[in-house]
């Protein structure tokens, strides 16, 4: 199985890159494909709510974030990881999950991967965000893809880089999380 990994984190060496690799490592020893896209580095542009998906065709933006939309459409499935900045995921990740919009609108094409979801944070707890990660979970994923859902993973008390290094119990899970697709 081909699998996308999204960072949403502008830090390449930062916490939430390194939850992402422990999952990225789960999967790849399961013997699946992953290819990992730092999106503060991609030409995505904003979905412009156009809708000219909708008449079947493909999104008129021809930048980064159209090879990843083609490569779901094609089946691949998808980890996003972010950390939750002002008490959202990363404007990066929103922008790329914003063009998922010209498949789910697009009547000739559809996901059919699976997705698992990874937010860090600075809070103590993995409680913290609760409402919001449950909504993200409902709204996009469940209700506008058909991607199944295999877990997510909520890390908090990861202020500083480094941090996730010492979060072990949350490495484990996310390397367990990538076994399972």
């Amino acid at each position: 199985m081909k699998i996308l990994a999204l960072n949403g984190s502008p830090r390449k060496k930062g916490n939430t890159n390194r939850i992402l690799d422990e999952m990225i490592k789960g999967c790849e020893n399961n013997g699946h494909e992953v290819e990992k896209y730092f999106l503060d580095k991609l030409d995505i542009n904003p979905c412009s709510g156009c809708e000219i998906c909708s008449k079947g065709k493909d999104c008129r933006f021809n930048d980064d974030g159209t090879e990843i939309i083609n490569q779901l459409a094609e089946g691949a499935s998808l980890i996003v990881a972010s950390p939750i900045y002002f008490g959202q995921m990363t404007a990066q990740l929103k922008t790329i999950i914003d063009r998922f919009y010209s498949i789910f609108n697009n009547p000739d094409k559809k996901f059919s991967g699976k997705v698992a979801v990874i937010f860090t944070h600075a809070y103590p707890g993995d409680d913290f965000y609760k409402p919001y990660i449950d909504l993200v979970l409902k709204q996009p994923f469940e209700m506008n893809t058909e991607l199944e859902l295999v877990d997510c993973l909520e890390v908090g008390g990861v202020k500083f880089i480094g941090d996730a290094d010492k979060a072990e119990d949350a490495l484990r899970k996310a390397y367990e999380i990538g076994l399972k697709f």
